[in-house]
């Protein structure tokens, strides 16, 4: 079964890597996935951003060997640097899903659904994942143990 580095959320709402006896503390969920696809901050275009060091990024982008992909979405572009309208939702719901469609192209899930609503001056995002339907595959226990 594939395993995951755990991310963890402190009281100050940092996160962070554990360790646990002496090595990093691991996940059998799709937890740190998620976590990644939606709040790794993908590198805004000069068009989105037109000051370069503003424009953001996640450093593992640097290292990656896959053409034109990067980790992560724009969300940050829409909730740090737009205003919080009901037609910026739209924008949030479109970058979401973009951040998760690795996801559906590495057969990990078959299907995502985000939405986006406004919620007491801030932006409530749901997200819905559909597992592959096959019990017996590879990433189906990871589907069921992020879930639980």
């Amino acid at each position: 079964m594939a395993r995951d580095i755990k991310l963890k959320q402190d009281s100050n709402s940092c996160w962070d890597i554990d360790f646990l006896n002496g090595d990093f503390e691991l996940t059998d969920g799709l937890d740190t996935a998620l976590y990644l696809s939606v709040f790794g901050e993908k590198r805004a275009s000069r068009s989105e951003v037109t000051e370069p060091t503003l424009r953001r990024g996640h450093f593992t982008n640097e290292f990656s060997a896959i053409q034109d992909y990067e980790v992560g979405s724009k969300l940050w572009l829409f909730i740090d640097q737009a205003k919080n309208t009901e037609s910026n939702l739209l924008s949030i719901e479109n970058t979401v899903s973009e951040g998760l469609s690795w996801m559906i192209d590495d057969n990990i899930i078959s299907d995502s659904e985000v939405e986006a609503q406004r919620v007491d001056g801030g932006v409530e995002i749901n997200i819905n994942l559909t597992n592959q339907t096959q019990e017996d595959s590879n990433y189906y226990n990871l589907f069921i143990n992020t879930f639980r």
